[in-house]
C-alpha cells in the first residue's frame, strides 16, 4: 500500500494507518520533501514519527538513532573500539550508517555535543546476534564509555574528535504517514519521491508511546516543547 503522498511510477491505493494524534491537528501551513536517503521501496515512516524540517529548504528528515546492545574499547594493540548496534526500521527497510560516517552518542537531549568519530567498517553479525552489526570507530576518536541501551547517532561534526550536537535535530513530528510501494521481482522505480507535512504546536496530544523513538520523552519534550506528549 502507499499513501497519498508518495509519488512513483507504480499504481498505488490507499491504506490504513495507527491513530496517534489526540483532537484536531493542523499542520505547519508549508511542508517538505522526503529526504532522498528515506526513498526507499518499502519504507512505512508512521505519522508521528521525529523529524527534521529543513525550512530553508524544504526537506524532511526522519529521526534514526541506532541503539547500542554492546561495547567493546580497543585493547593496547587494537586499533579499533567495536560498537555493536541495532539498526534503525522504517517499515520493512533497514536504516544503518555507513563507512566514513561521523557518529557520536546521544546525550540526554538531541542538542547535547558530543565527540565525533568516523566509522571505519560495518559488519553484519551471525549466529545468535543475527540481526545486530558491529561498527569499527578509531580508538582516537574518544566518543566515550557506551553501554547497553545507549544511543548512537549521526553528527554534524566535520572531522574526528570534534565536538558537535547531533546531524538533522528533531524539531517536528509528522503529521501524515509515508509508504512507498515494495517493488516485485523485476520491477524498479523510474523516481521515486514523497511530500510530507510537520506538526510542531498541538497542545491536545501526541500519544508517544505508539511513535518510533517514543522512549526518547525527554529529548522530544525538550527540542519540540509545543506538541503535547500523553501516554496510554
Amino acid at each position: 500500500m502507499s499513501s497519498f503522498n508518495a509519488f512513483t511510477q507504480k499504481k498505488y491505493t490507499g491504506g490504513g494507518s495507527i491513530p496517534v494524534w489526540l483532537g484536531v491537528v493542523s499542520p505547519r501551513p508549508v511542508g517538505g520533501t522526503l529526504a532522498s536517503a528515506f526513498c526507499k521501496p518499502g519504507i512505512l515512516i508512521p505519522a508521528g514519527t521525529p523529524v527534521c524540517y529543513d525550512e530553508t529548504n524544504k526537506k524532511v528528515t526522519p529521526l534514526v538513532a541506532f541503539k547500542v546492545a554492546a561495547y567493546s574499547a580497543a585493547g593496547a594493540e587494537e586499533t579499533y573500539d567495536t560498537i555493536t548496534i541495532l539498526p534503525a526500521y522504517y517499515g520493512g527497510v533497514e536504516i544503518l550508517p555507513a563507512a566514513d560516517d561521523l557518529i557520536q552518542k546521544l546525550g540526554d537531549t538531541f542538542a547535547s555535543t558530543a565527540k565525533a568519530g568516523v566509522v571505519h567498517s560495518i559488519t553484519a553479525l551471525t549466529g545468535d546476534d543475527a540481526g545486530k552489526f558491529a561498527v569499527e570507530v578509531a580508538k582516537t576518536a574518544n566518543l566515550g564509555s557506551l553501554s547497553e541501551g545507549d544511543f548512537v547517532v549521526l553528527s554534524a561534526a566535520v572531522s574526528a574528535g570534534n565536538s558537535k550536537s547531533m546531524a538533522n535535530q528533531p524539531n517536528a513530528y509528522l503529521y501524515n504517514d509515508i509508504c512507498i510501494d515494495a517493488l516485485n521481482v523485476g520491477e524498479e522505480y523510474e523516481s521515486k519521491a514523497a511530500s510530507a507535512a510537520v506538526v510542531d504546536f498541538h497542545g491536545e496530544g501526541l500519544l508517544y508511546k505508539r511513535i518510533p523513538y517514543g522512549d526518547l520523552t525527554a529529548a522530544l519534550k525538550a527540542a519540540i516543547p509545543n506538541v503535547i506528549l500523553v501516554g496510554f
